[in-house]
């Protein structure tokens, strides 16, 4: 079987070279580029002279030279540079993983049109575990009537995490919002303290904590009058969210164009 060609956007950040490291060790995988963006103080330096990692391949910011290369272009970057990246995805016909968090409805709509033209596979969790976590709280939003049950959503994340709260929390509640058929715009409750009221029926809460090298953890609370009811996904390091991300890249290597997400790995409906 021949290898499924890898091209990395992002290639020195933290997910960056964690990606690299697998795909380096990995016989079904080939590393084929990374770039970074214009004013990266790396740009024409080798990957293995700024890295730990064994790879001469030279850090580029020609991003559309790494996606004529790759057949999977694996985007953790930022929501402007994704768009960006499923742009040049959609005209150099390569598929596309992306793991970026805090990407707007807006952009993701655009997203979703530049799939027309190519496979694209995005989520705010690579985590197979956290993409079963979605299912489940939908169900259980579902299952427990508002009038009864208030619903909190709590996330740590390490203290280099930029957005807040993380887009796994905001698809956590998207997620429970859909359960409930309500909507999350409108139910969302990110901050207590500039609005000093009782909590309205329907609210879903967020709280954010950010400390340390926290890699992810995520509690959904289901909480009554007489019980609580939590589901909890912990990350214990970052692997979880390369094998997934790489698990995603091979599936979309085979699709030949669309958008999906990660319940077309897990099959769920």
């Amino acid at each position: 079987m021949a290898k499924v060609k890898i091209g990395i956007a992002g290639c020195l950040g933290r997910m960056g070279q964690d990606l690299i490291r697998q795909i380096l060790s990995e016989k079904k995988f080939k590393f084929v580029g990374g770039f970074e963006h214009r004013s990266h103080p790396s740009i024409g330096k080798k990957i293995n002279a700024v890295t730990d990692l064994d790879s001469t391949f030279v850090v580029t910011n020609n991003a559309k030279s790494v996606f004529k290369l790759a057949d999977v272009v694996i985007d953790f970057t930022t929501p402007q540079s994704s768009l960006s990246n499923a742009k040049i995805a959609s005209i150099t016909k390569t598929a596309l993983v992306i793991g970026t968090t805090g990407i707007n409805n807006g952009q993701k709509n655009k997203i979703k049109d530049f799939s027309k033209k190519t496979p694209i596979l995005i989520s705010s969790n690579m985590s197979m575990g956290v993409n079963l976590l979605f299912d489940l709280v939908k169900q259980a939003a579902s299952s427990l009537n508002a009038s009864e049950y208030d619903i909190e959503i709590a996330e740590a994340h390490h203290k280099h995490k930029i957005d807040a709260p993380s887009g796994t929390a905001l698809s956590l509640g998207q997620c429970a919002a859909e359960g409930r058929k309500t909507n999350l715009n409108k139910t969302k409750v990110l901050d207590r303290t500039k609005s000093l009221k009782k909590r309205k029926k329907g609210d879903i809460g967020f709280s954010v904590t950010r400390g340390g090298e926290i890699a992810g953890e995520h509690t959904v609370s289901f909480i009554s009058k007489n019980d609580r009811f939590d589901l909890v996904h912990k990350a214990n390091n970052r692997s979880i969210f390369v094998s997934g991300a790489l698990r995603a890249a091979f599936f979309i290597s085979k699709q030949k164009i669309g958008y999906f997400d990660m319940k077309a790995l897990l099959k769920l409906k």
